[in-house]
Formats: structure tokens, C-alpha cells, sequence
């Protein structure tokens, strides 16, 4: 997936944003799942989960108000491309299939989404500042436990 993603083309701020909007999706993805919980426990969990989501996305946009610059909210053509294709297109295919209502499918979807935030992320290092590459590290050390925190809730189903 690294070479698809063309980050070394890109701007800073470009990247960041992309990140930004990773992170929206993921927001969008957890609040969803939230909403249709019954479990408390589960509903719970899903509901920390979405909020980092949103702490992450905050990092990202002040990474780029601390350039001086203001979030666009947009990405370039190559990397809407890629975002599209990454996590737009299949997070669309999710909500329109019936695989949406099997909490076991739909966290496993969770756990892959998990896994390119974490593979984005690490492409991004190279290209981003040390103090950005520093707040990296922790972003993919929450997304590998959040990947493990819906491998736990998914063994219960």
C-alpha cells in the first residue's frame, strides 16, 4: 500500500489533511457502530474509540495550523484517489451491504481499517517533521490497541 499512496509527491499539508480525513472516516465509522450498539459495554468501548478518532483528527489539522496554515479539508488528486479507493470506497460498500448488520463482519472491517491508518501513518514518517513523527508514533501505538481492542470485542460474537 505505501507505494499507492504517493506521499513523497505530495506537501506536508496535503498529507496531514489526508490523515485528518482517515481519521473523520474512522470517526464516521465508530459513531455509526455506536449508535446501532445494544450492549452497554460495547456501545461503551465503540464510543472511546470514535473519540480518539476525533483527538487524532485534532492532532493532524494543528499540525498544520502550526505551519501557519489553515485546514483546507481537501487533498490533491492523487491522494484523493488513493483515499477514495482505500477507505471511502470500501467504508460506502460496508454501509450498503448486509454485512453492516454482523458485528463480527463489521469489526473485522474495523480491525482492516485499523490496519491501513496504521500502514498510512507509518508511510507518513517519511515525509513529515521530527516533533510530527513523534506524535505519529503515539497515533499508531492507539491504532494498534484500538486493532486489538475490536479483535477482543470480536471474539465475543
Amino acid at each position: 500500500m505505501a507505494q499507492e499512496w504517493k506521499l513523497a509527491e505530495s506537501s506536508v499539508d496535503d498529507v496531514l489533511e489526508l490523515a485528518a480525513l482517515v481519521e473523520q472516516g474512522g470517526f464516521d465509522f465508530y459513531e455509526r457502530l455506536q449508535a446501532n450498539a445494544a450492549d452497554p459495554r460495547v456501545k461503551k468501548e465503540l464510543e472511546f474509540l470514535r473519540d480518539q478518532e476525533a483527538a487524532h483528527k485534532a492532532f493532524f489539522l494543528e499540525q498544520i495550523r502550526i505551519q501557519g496554515r489553515t485546514p483546507r479539508g481537501n487533498v490533491g488528486p492523487e491522494l484523493q484517489e488513493a483515499l477514495e479507493r482505500e477507505f471511502i470506497a470500501p467504508l460506502q460498500k460496508l454501509y450498503s451491504s448486509s454485512d453492516i448488520d454482523s458485528n463480527f463482519k463489521t469489526l473485522g472491517f474495523g480491525m482492516t481499517l485499523e490496519q491501513k491508518s496504521i500502514d498510512l501513518y507509518r508511510e507518513m514518517k517519511t515525509v513529515v517533521n521530527e516533533t510530527q513523527r513523534a506524535g505519529l508514533d503515539r497515533i499508531i501505538a492507539e491504532e494498534e490497541g484500538h486493532r486489538r481492542q475490536l479483535q477482543l470485542m470480536r471474539a465475543h460474537y
